[in-house]
């Protein structure tokens, strides 16, 4: 199987917390600084639905009139000139407005859906007909290594940005997919009880090993932390 090179990237706080009033409200050129890194890291950017489903989802679209469609679970093979927006979505939680996701200001990005065959019929023709690109990786939980194979062949994708949550980040890091780990901190502690970088669902200890590579200090007193994969 072939893989692109992944690269997880994320903006904490200093006590690793990953959400939070810190990120928009007292740092908006190290938020800035992010996205910047984000497309220059890969000509991919993914996360899990639960996040996508925040930001993104538009709740409003009605997919009941797609009830009685027939899905041939085949993939949807779309190439596009811009980046990819990668939504792994086992269930077809996220409703997407648009094929093209307007993240940050003015930046186009392609959809791109990777789901199941868990997923409803009426879901998986809701994208068709948005024209929405989607593959299967999985009967009813998504397997990362032939997802990622299929970003790599189907798409031409070879760096791909991992930005979140806790939860699909620990799968990456589970499956030993994880090439680099970009970590962002912004100086402030955020005290709550939100997410960090990595957490497993059971919550049983995940240790990972990664080598230090380098440390940069960024503007507004934030620092870039990179660790690589040991060999």
């Amino acid at each position: 199987m072939f893989k692109p090179y992944v690269s997880l990237l994320m903006l904490t706080s200093i006590d690793g917390k990953i959400d939070g009033s810190f990120i928009d409200d007292y740092n908006q050129e190290l938020g800035d600084y992010y996205e910047e890194l984000k497309l220059e890291i890969s000509n991919a950017w993914g996360n899990g639905s639960a996040t996508h489903k925040i930001y993104f989802s538009d709740e409003t679209a009605d997919i009941s009139k797609y009830k009685n469609s027939k899905a041939d679970y085949e993939d949807n093979i779309i190439k596009s000139e811009f980046p990819y927006v990668v939504s792994f979505d086992t269930v077809g939680k996220v409703k997407w407005k648009d094929n093209l996701l307007i993240y940050p200001e003015n930046i186009k990005n392609q959809v791109l859906v990777v789901t199941t065959k868990k997923a409803p019929s009426e879901y998986i023709a809701y994208l068709k007909e948005k024209k929405i690109a989607y593959i299967f990786a999985g009967e009813e939980k998504i397997d990362l290594n032939i997802a990622l194979d299929k970003l790599y062949r189907l798409f031409d994708i070879k760096k791909f940005a991992l930005t979140g949550g806790a939860t699909i980040n620990a799968e990456f890091f589970r499956e030993n997919l994880v090439d680099e780990i970009n970590i962002m901190i912004a100086p402030f502690i955020d005290g709550s009880k939100n997410a960090t970088i990595s957490e497993t669902v059971d919550g049983k200890s995940l240790t990972k090993e990664f080598k230090f590579s380098e440390v940069k200090k960024l503007k507004n007193d934030g620092l870039l932390l990179v660790y690589k994969k040991l060999n």
